[in-house]
């Protein structure tokens, strides 16, 4: 298939046959060339238990293939029939108060319960004995957007599950209470099946991390489940649809399957958050991923959570994922529902079928794709920087947020951004991943290093010639979240000859810092003070408490071939910024010249070398370039300045 792929949603039970003909007529007018399906209609496809009812399947996948559209198949076990619950009510979640979720909605059965399990293990096999082999599904999509929120289930399979991990983590009872320290409070426990689960009672953060990756394991484990089955029955590649949270873990829910997929519903004021999350996707596997769903207007249920964005939006928005290292966008959804949930989500078409406002963005978009085929499908993002995101490092500050108001996923996101202000194009990575042809790696609130292979890879990566930056909130606690009792950070005191003195909350109105420059640093709700054994000092306090006068709080140090920035504060953007071009400068890499908020995206590979340029701020953007290049979509030469305009898109390759 022709890639990228423009894609959309489809739901073809909500409709009457009879609208089959127009919609595929529409889909060819606006260019779409893939659409999903199937992943809601268990009920249409198993009316009753066993009795399977493929036909209208066939024919709405015949009709697609037969204009060119392909088809990316859902498996439906994120809504099962009613006739699933009837038989076996205890299919469904059992909440902390001992009621049971009921019929209705989606995402609401245990992934831990045996019944479910069997009734998706067949639903999935039939699909797969039915569609396997044909050649216009391109690929599988598993569920939607499958994560445990809040407590979660607390079912008896849940419980043997949530104990069974105990087991497997800690050995003994008495390890679990030694490393829990349990004999605080006397919560020290006799049996692993005495361990609560996390409701009714002020838990420690250990139970609560434990509870939470017990229901993330089985979660993955569902999907994986369903992976190994199609993969008797087809070779297309196999993903499941994801959101912008890590709780879950990417790495270990990606790993075994074929194509990272993801969701996202971003406006104007948060869209770098989205190209946050591309520039993860792409490292997680070596293929591009696909973004399986955003909108063409707006999103909403029943009440529009968001307001008309501005004209150019929704084509930028298509191109961001493709700019980044995808293979395609895909629309949430074709045609609004016209009766029943979300009624009033954005879509390409109105329920009476007219084109929204976006139309002309969406066709625009395909047009582009297709004049940059060759190009993006034979190059791949490349970059020598790498900035850590962990799925660990989430999960231990969702149960200890160290200090009020501390959000990880926004604190990394703010790094990224000053790295992206500051013209380069980084990798966002997990604990997995090589750091093999980086130059820089900054590694901000990383909490422990005690995941995997990571701090041996670290330290790998610094003493052969990188720049790494770490910090703040590194290498503060172990595996579990809990304090050392010997030493204030896992590895970082003894390898820098520091010595961690002190974390501090502030919010700026006592504690004062500087460069040693004698330019003011504002430090934003966090500081880490340190002495120095060796290094050099590269910030301080300079007032605010006589204990605290002095202290270091940023400081560099020399190691092997290359260096280590030890970084105490989360900063405001303009410090950052000048912390992050140090880093660079010391490692030698090169930045893209810009001006205003455009995104870069070097690509290289059998196509040759180039660049994509996204502005998403809705103003004029410039890149200063040293060498003729010529736009793909514009068939334009330039020779220094490249002028983009408000939310646009530019495919430069090198003349």
């Amino acid at each position: 298939m022709k890639t990228p792929f423009l894609g959309c949603a489809y739901y073809p039970e909500d409709w009457d046959d009879s609208q089959l003909d127009y919609d595929v007529k529409m889909m060819k007018e606006a260019g779409i060339t893939c659409a999903r399906i199937g992943e809601f209609a268990w009920r249409k496809m198993e009316p009753k238990r066993g009795q399977y009812e493929f036909g209208w399947l066939h024919r709405v996948v015949d009709a697609l293939g037969e204009a060119g559209i392909a088809v990316v198949l859902g498996t439906p076990t994120a809504t099962p029939p009613v006739w699933l619950g009837d038989a076996f009510p205890d299919v469904f979640v059992l909440q902390k108060d001992g009621t049971r979720a009921k019929h209705g909605g989606r995402r609401h059965c245990c992934s831990n319960n045996p019944h479910y399990l069997e009734a998706s293990d067949q639903i999935v096999h039939a699909m797969g004995r039915e569609f396997g082999k044909d050649p216009n599904v391109i690929g599988w999509q598993l569920d939607n957007e499958i994560l445990t929120w809040g407590t979660g289930c607390t079912c008896e399979h849940c419980m043997k599950a949530y104990h069974d991990r105990l087991k497997r983590e800690y050995g003994t009872v008495e390890n679990l209470n030694a490393r829990w320290n349990l004999n605080l409070f006397s919560q020290a426990y006799d049996r692993f099946d005495e361990v609560p689960g996390d409701w009714n009672a002020w838990h420690n953060p250990h139970l609560k991390y434990e509870w939470a990756a017990a229901h993330y394991d089985a979660d993955i484990a569902f999907m994986h489940r369903q992976a190994e089955i199609l993969r008797l029955y087809t070779d297309a590649p196999i993903g499941t649809d994801m959101m912008p949270t890590n709780a879950m873990g990417y790495e270990d829910m990606c790993g075994p399957l074929d194509v990272v997929m993801f969701n996202h519903y971003n406006t104007p004021a948060n869209l770098s958050d989205a190209v946050f999350w591309f520039d993860y996707l792409r490292t997680l596997k070596d293929r591009p991923f696909w973004n399986t769903e955003t909108a063409t207007t707006w999103n909403g249920s029943t009440a529009i959570g968001q307001v008309l964005k501005p004209e150019g939006y929704c084509r930028v928005n298509s191109w961001l994922p493709v700019a980044l290292g995808g293979e395609s966008n895909m629309y949430w959804l074709w045609r609004q529902h016209w009766a029943g949930h979300e009624l009033v989500h954005g879509s390409v078409l109105t329920p009476e079928g007219r084109p929204t406002h976006t139309f002309g963005e969406v066709r625009r978009t395909a047009e582009d794709f297709d004049k940059a085929s060759v190009f993006i499908g034979g190059t791949k993002v490349k970059t020598p920087v790498a900035l850590h995101f962990t799925n660990k490092a989430w999960q231990l500050f969702d149960q200890q947020k160290v200090f009020d108001g501390n959000w990880y996923a926004g604190d990394v996101q703010q790094v990224h951004r000053a790295l992206v202000r500051c013209g380069v194009r980084p990798d966002v990575i997990g604990a997995t991943h090589s750091l093999e042809g980086y130059k820089v790696l900054v590694s901000p609130c990383v909490m422990t290093l005690e995941d995997g292979d990571l701090a041996e890879k670290i330290r790998t990566f610094v003493e052969n010639g990188g720049v790494w930056v770490a910090g703040p909130l590194t290498d503060v606690r172990n595996g579990i979240g809990a304090h050392y009792t010997d030493r204030a950070m896992g590895m970082l005191e003894d390898w820098l000859g520091v010595r961690l003195d002190y974390g501090v909350p502030t919010d700026g109105s006592v504690l004062r810092t500087a460069w040693e420059d004698g330019e003011d640093l504002a430090v934003r709700k966090w500081a880490e003070l340190y002495t120095l054994g060796e290094g050099e000092r590269l910030a301080s306090v300079t007032g605010g408490h006589s204990a605290l006068n002095g202290k270091s709080l940023i400081s560099r140090h020399k190691v092997g071939k290359g260096e280590v920035i030890l970084c105490g504060a989360l900063m405001e953007d303009a410090d950052l910024g000048k912390l992050m071009n140090l880093a660079l400068a010391d490692a030698g890499v090169e930045t893209f010249r810009v001006m205003g908020s455009l995104n870069v995206s070097p690509r290289s590979g059998e196509a040759g070398d180039g660049l994509v340029l996204c502005e998403i701020g809705c103003g004029d953007a410039i890149l200063q370039i040293s060498r003729p290049m010529k736009d793909l979509l514009t068939g334009e030469t330039f020779r220094d300045n490249v002028p983009v305009e408000p939310y646009g898109v530019r495919v430069l390759v090198n003349e």
